[in-house]
């Protein structure tokens, strides 16, 4: 369902709104906390690791069980000097 709600907020600007209102205050602490002590590259990859988009490119469509991709967003986040 999020898939659908984060296509949908691409084009229409109430989803958008709402997906917003709903998902952007968690979205933001993650990035807060687990980034404190990170510098602006690993930031940068750790927001990509947050991607809805990116998790779905990597489990469903490239086939990565989650638990590899998880290991690789933390060995590219850590990896970002």
């Amino acid at each position: 369902m999020a898939g659908c709600v984060l296509r949908d907020a691409e084009f229409h600007a109430l989803t958008r709104e709402v997906a917003a209102l709903r998902m952007a205050p968690s979205m933001t602490t993650y990035q807060e906390v687990l980034g404190a002590k990170l510098n602006a590259k690993q930031r940068a990859m750790l927001q990509l690791a947050l991607s809805f988009f990116t998790w779905r490119t990597l489990v469903r469509e490239s086939g990565l069980k989650p638990a590899a991709v998880a290991a690789a967003m933390a060995d590219a986040i850590m990896g970002a000097k």
